[in-house]
């Protein structure tokens, strides 16, 4: 096609058409082209974003069980934990006493002294730097008779299970029914000093 040939009117609308291609082609390269890569980016991270999703529902559907399973695990605790001696006004033969009172006067002993010895570690491997939990001693002289100290014994076995024997003395009285009788028990303890 010879442009020189052509009408004027086929001329113009030539030249119409061609700047209405470049503005069109301009516009597609500086708007579309970029708008595609965009959709293209946002599509990537959508699907990233709904991996991420998937993952954290996963994650929260392991941390519901897992939750159930500490709350179980603390249920089964709680009958250890109320049986941890407790120092009652910085005091763990204060505690005893008011805990084992009642056994040792219902048992029929009588003038039960309290006293405090000296901590012991839990045998855990390794050992830990700062024990939160020990083993305390705590003795009880009291007077009465054998029988009494065995009914003493049954029930502090029925009520407080983690509590052993460590020792068991009996000083013969005037009478069988008093003797002075001499327990050593070892109470789990909570709130050790040990270092």
């Amino acid at each position: 096609m010879n442009l020189q040939n052509m009408a004027p009117n086929a001329k113009r609308a030539a030249l119409v058409t061609c700047i209405f291609s470049l503005v069109a082609a301009g516009i597609y390269l500086a708007m579309v082209t970029p708008t595609d890569e965009s959709l293209s980016k946002t599509r990537k991270e959508i699907a990233q974003a709904r991996k991420k999703h998937s993952e954290i529902m996963a994650n929260l559907a392991r941390a519901a069980k897992t939750q159930e399973r500490v709350a179980a695990a603390k249920a089964g605790l709680e009958p250890y934990e109320q049986a941890l001696l407790v120092p009652l006004l910085e005091s763990t033969a204060m505690r005893a006493k008011s805990l084992l009172d009642p056994l040792v006067l219902g048992a029929g002993l009588t003038a039960p002294e309290y006293e405090s010895l000296a901590e012991r570690a839990l045998p855990l491997t390794p050992r830990p730097a700062n024990q939160l939990y020990a083993r305390l001693p705590i003795k009880i002289v009291c007077r009465g008779s054998f029988q009494g100290a065995v009914s003493f014994l049954l029930r502090l076995e029925k009520e407080f299970p983690l509590v052993t024997l460590q020792s068991f003395s009996v000083t013969a009285g005037n009478t069988p029914e008093y003797q002075t009788i001499d327990f050593i028990l070892e109470w789990p303890a909570k709130g050790a000093t040990l270092k």
